[in-house]
This record gives structure tokens, C-alpha cells and sequence, in this order.
């Protein structure tokens, strides 16, 4: 049996979307299953014990010839059955060029993506804010036939030259401190607890904790004002790939942030506690996971819980952000501070 999956794109959406893959190949280790994946998550799935082939989608280098080599490739392959994980336009046309007599989805998906495909899992609505992630997408797995008590998170392995450049990225932490990261932005202002909590969250951990600051390039304003009120704090913005990432959070007592990517894959790592503040998103369907019930039970996501939550809106239809702007520092300190012991 040979299968496609197709989940291009977010990062964590695609650290989500392991669990099934895992699910699929421990359950049939003689299948051949591939990935399509866009460049900016490839790093997560090169080298995967658990993927015969990846294919990458370069949308912003690669052009149409890169476009038309890696359908090429795909429909090459002669796929059995190809799974559409994301329930989208871009990823449904995918699944229908890729030539696989069966195309596998969610009917309740976005932007018409079920009309190309030909069977259905699932009839709960894309946002159910009761329906965590991580189960969705083990729905198309469990189609085939996958045992759901397979899934667990596997991540590639991190290479000596990635954990050297982490030791030179940790050079001045304080050894003798449990070592936290902070990863504060994402993409949606709607997760974004509020900086200036943030930075006084930071102040007063400093002196409990070695902290490290996580972002993005984009992140460095924000990453800096943090660092200003927490100056032992080592500032990492738009220094770390993923697969850094993956050893730094190794390295951690606890991981505190958004509902966004590197949170998700700090949680993929196993090994640190997870502090989750939710806002716009629903911490019942994207909080921390694990196939370890004991391991869930280090985790903690922090909502308000108000009447307008979740949303699931990148702008605050009221203009208020009191899902964020109502929880305190108090609360968010106690609970990295509980966790680190």
C-alpha cells in the first residue's frame, strides 16, 4: 500500500499531523507513505523514520518548474490512497492530482476541498472547539485502518553539528538554573498575551530560572523589550532553525507561550512541561498533547473561558482582547514556577 499525506503548511499544524503518520506505519510497517509539505516545515519530516519519500513544495523559490517536477514525481509514485490532513483548496488539489484512486478528507473541510476528494471521515465542524487537533487528523489514518493507540509523536534526528551550534547559542546560560523558553508571538495578534505581561512575567523568573527568549527575525522588537525587563535572559529571536529548536526545548524544564509553532514542537519533544495561554483559540483542541496520560497531566493551558471564546478570529471583533487581557502575570508565573519545582 503506498499513501500520500498532504499537509502543507502551518508548522504546527504539521507537528500535529505526526501523530498519524506514526499511527499509520506502526500499525502497517510494510506500507510506503510519503509527505507533501511546504519548504518552510520540511525540516520536520526530512529524514523521518517514519516516511518513505518527502516531497517539497517550494511556493516561494521554486516556481512552476518546481510545481511541475514535484507533481511529476508524485503522480509517479502511483499512489494508492492520498490523505488530505489540512481541508483546504491548495491541499485538496493535491490529493486529486496526485492520481490516487482513493482521496481521503473531512467533508466538513474549507474553501470546497471535499469536492475533490471521494471518501469521508468525520462530521464534526473544522473549528470544534471540543475536538482536539491531534484526533481530527487521526480520523483519515484510522480510515485505513491505523490503531490509534499507535499515535505518538516521533521527530527526526537532531544532527551533532545542530546540538554543537545549540551549545554555542546556550554558551552563557546558567547551568546551575532550570532552563526555560518563552516563545510569546505568533502569528495572530488574537494568541498574543500581552508583552508588557510578558516582560514582567520574564522580571521576575530571571532569578529562578535561566530563561530563553524564542521568535522569529519579526520578533525581535518584542523579544527585546522582554529582554530589557529580564537581562539574564538569552535572547534567541531569528537565531534558531527548527531542528534547533527541537534540542533547545530538550534542554528545558518547562516551555511557555502561544498556541503556535514552537510551542507545539516543544511539546513534540516529550520532554518539557508545557505552558499554554490561550486567547482566540480553543486550548480543548490545540492544547498540550501527548499518548502519555501522565505526561498530559505536566502540561497546563491557561483561558479565560469567556462567552466569546474561542473565536477563532485573527482580529478581536470586539476590540477588547479581554481573553488575553484578563489573565494575570500572577497566574502565568505561578504556573512556570509550579512546573519548573
Amino acid at each position: 500500500m503506498k499513501v500520500l499525506i498532504v499537509r502543507l503548511s502551518a508548522i504546527g499544524d504539521v507537528i500535529q499531523g505526526i501523530p498519524a503518520l506514526v499511527a499509520l506505519k506502526e500499525t502497517f510497517p510494510g506500507w510506503a507513505i510519503s509527505w507533501l509539505v511546504e519548504e518552510a516545515s520540511a525540516p520536520l519530516l526530512e529524514n523521518h523514520p517514519c516516511l518513505t519519500r518527502l516531497f517539497i513544495l517550494k511556493r516561494r523559490s521554486g516556481g512552476v518548474s518546481n510545481f511541475l517536477r514535484t507533481l511529476a514525481e508524485i503522480r509517479a509514485e502511483q499512489f494508492d490512497a492520498a490523505i488530505d490532513l489540512q481541508g483546504l483548496l491548495k491541499s485538496a488539489v493535491w490529493v486529486a492530482m496526485s492520481g490516487a484512486g482513493r482521496r481521503i478528507g473531512h467533508k466538513a473541510a474549507r474553501e470546497g476541498a471535499h469536492w475533490f476528494l471521494n471518501e469521508y471521515v468525520g462530521d464534526r465542524p473544522v473549528f470544534d472547539p471540543n475536538f482536539p487537533l491531534i484526533q481530527r487528523y487521526l480520523e483519515p489514518a484510522c480510515h485505513l485502518g491505523a490503531d490509534p493507540g499507535k499515535a505518538r509523536f516521533v521527530l527526526p534526528p537532531v544532527s551533532q553539528s545542530v546540538c554543537e551550534h545549540v551549545d554555542q547559542l546556550l554558551q552563557a546560560a546558567d547551568r546551575a538554573r532550570p532552563v526555560v523558553a518563552l516563545c510569546p508571538r505568533s502569528h495572530w495578534i488574537t494568541k498574543d498575551w500581552p508583552l508588557e505581561k510578558w516582560a514582567l512575567t520574564a522580571r521576575e523568573l530571571q532569578n529562578k530560572a535561566q530563561l530563553v527568549l524564542i521568535g522569529a527575525s519579526k520578533d525581535a522588537g518584542a523579544l527585546d523589550s522582554i529582554a530589557r525587563a529580564a537581562p539574564a535572559a538569552i535572547n534567541l529571536a531569528g537565531q534558531t532553525s527548527l531542528l534547533d529548536l527541537v534540542e533547545i526545548f530538550r534542554r528545558c524544564r518547562c516551555v511557555a507561550g502561544a498556541d503556535t509553532g514552537p510551542v507545539h514542537l516543544a511539546n513534540a519533544t516529550g520532554v518539557p512541561r508545557i505552558v499554554m495561554v490561550f486567547g482566540a483559540t480553543s486550548f480543548r483542541r490545540s492544547g498540550p498533547w501527548s499518548s502519555d496520560p501522565a505526561r498530559c497531566r505536566d502540561h497546563v493551558s491557561i483561558s479565560r473561558q469567556l462567552e466569546c471564546q474561542p473565536c477563532f478570529e485573527r482580529m478581536c471583533r470586539f476590540g477588547h482582547m479581554n481573553c488575553l487581557k484578563e489573565i494575570s502575570e500572577k497566574e502565568v508565573l505561578e504556573k512556570i514556577l509550579e512546573r519548573i519545582g
